[in-house]
């Protein structure tokens, strides 16, 4: 009942949404998806704040890039209110898998205390989606998923530009320390 309430409660605020850019839209007589398409915008936000990535939404639901970047574009002052209902569907999904992950558990305990030798896929289908469904819910709240490591490549232009840098920095403060010792010596000579 409240996963409907949640879902029902972030498609109305898409639609509202909707209806504001289309408005803004017309009113500047703007080609836009939002006035000839409000169902796939709709789509696009909707994935969106359940943490779809736009690769998934690409692949899995045929949208081009450049189309759910524009609706995320027109729509990005509204992103933060969808992911916070998204965010708070793809929980309860989270822990409603979670849930049924432990019924699975406790059958299987069942079946191993009646000399069932379990197998990998007797828990592997579960497990994955549960974990997609995590990190689909913390996408959705604005959480990190996962890290990269980054690591910076430098070439040999980039070192013969630092070298150079440095000898340049060097000169410039000897310069520097000279014309000090200069002015102080100037100083104490009066």
């Amino acid at each position: 009942m409240d996963n409907n309430k949640e879902k029902d409660a972030l498609m109305q605020s898409i639609s509202n949404a909707i209806v504001e850019i289309q408005r803004e839209k017309e009113v500047h007589k703007t080609k836009s998806l939002s006035r000839h398409n409000p169902e796939k915008v709709a789509k696009i936000l909707y994935l969106h704040a359940l943490g779809c990535s736009q690769t998934n939404m690409i692949r899995k639901h045929g949208i081009s890039r450049s189309t759910i970047v524009q609706v995320l574009v027109d729509y990005s002052d509204h992103t933060n209110s969808f992911r916070e209902l998204g965010g708070q569907l793809s929980a309860r999904s989270y822990v409603n898998l979670e849930s049924l992950e432990e019924d699975v558990i406790d059958g299987l305990r069942v079946k191993l205390d009646n000399g069932y030798e379990p197998e990998f896929k007797d828990l592997k289908e579960i497990s994955i989606a549960k974990a997609n469904s995590q990190r689909q819910a913390m996408t959705a709240r604005g959480e990190a998923s996962h890290v990269l490591d980054v690591k910076q490549v430098y070439t040999i232009d980039d070192f013969n530009d630092t070298l150079i840098a440095a000898r340049d920095r060097i000169e410039k403060l000897k310069k520097v320390e000279v014309i000090e010792v200069t002015e102080e010596a100037e100083v104490s000579d009066k």
